[in-house]
């Protein structure tokens, strides 16, 4: 047998679990791109959270509902933010 011919051999032997690693490397890309923007969305979250307990404070509105607020409005600004990056 020549050395083509093994390789070739080895090539088909193994080539579905070669196609089977990639996806899986894949699938795992995906993920970890997923939780990063994620994390980045929670960044967002607190900063607006914090503007929003800032404003509340000097404002005279109620603290809780400050965080609330501003919370859900740096969310929204981060799911738009990491959205447009990843396009």
């Amino acid at each position: 047998m020549e050395k083509t011919q093994a390789d070739a051999i080895a090539h088909a032997v193994m080539e579905p679990d070669l196609r089977v690693q990639e996806e899986i490397r894949r699938k795992r890309a995906a993920e970890s791109a997923q939780l990063a923007r994620k994390r980045r969305v929670a960044w967002f979250s607190l900063v607006g959270a914090g503007a929003g307990a800032a404003v509340a404070y000097y404002g005279g509105f109620r603290f809780s509902q400050g965080v609330l607020y501003g919370g859900l409005a740096g969310s929204a600004v981060g799911w738009l933010i990491t959205r447009r990056a990843m396009a």
